[in-house]
């Protein structure tokens, strides 16, 4: 019986075309099921090579969310919004997108009490931010005040961060850079994929 194309590879890795593939499949015979095969319906499950599902580690730690996306946490050196993003991009993951409430909260546990940045900003027009997909904030968890655009500073402030050292979190947004101000800027980031 010749080999049909759908069922080439299959069959080559069974050793042979005439090789049995499990219970019920004819070693060479001319049964039902080889009839059906030759008729290309099948009354098995089709075979489909392993999926490698991509592990969910890297930085100084790492956890699968509830959404079943990775959040990998950098500590080691705190960096600048563009450096982050450029470091997620690196691993083929983006600074974190928390848009929903459950994965915020993970997040928040996630991350400890270090100042984190995350995937938002207010870079393109003031006080409307958006994800770094640019999709817009639908759910948000600022901090009481914020964002406020750097207040009285007069500093800039249009990106996004886990405000972990405080107690109850929540988001804040922050300089972007340390250009305007050396004591801000630089933060521990969270990317996902």
């Amino acid at each position: 019986m010749a080999c049909r194309l759908a069922f080439a590879s299959l069959l080559l890795a069974a050793g042979a075309c005439d090789a049995s593939l499990g219970p019920g499949t004819g070693g060479g015979g001319t049964d039902a099921t080889e009839r059906r095969m030759d008729s290309g319906v099948s009354d098995t499950q089709p075979v489909d090579a392993a999926i490698d599902a991509r592990p969910c580690t890297g930085g100084n730690a790492a956890a699968m969310a509830p959404d079943g996306s990775c959040l990998v946490h950098f500590t080691a050196m705190p960096i600048t919004y563009a450096a982050a993003k450029l470091a997620c991009m690196n691993m083929n993951a983006h600074l974190a997108y928390l848009k929903t409430a459950q994965l915020d909260t993970f997040a928040e546990t996630f991350i400890g009490t270090l100042d984190t940045w995350i995937g938002g900003n207010d870079i393109a027009t003031e006080n409307a931010f958006v994800w770094d997909d640019t999709t817009p904030f639908a759910f948000t968890n600022w901090h009481t005040g914020e964002p406020n655009n750097g207040g009285a500073s007069g500093i800039p402030e249009n990106c996004v961060i886990i405000a972990g050292a405080r107690t109850d979190k929540q988001w804040d947004d922050r300089p972007c850079d340390s250009s305007m101000n050396a004591n801000s800027g630089k933060f521990a980031y969270l990317c996902q994929y």
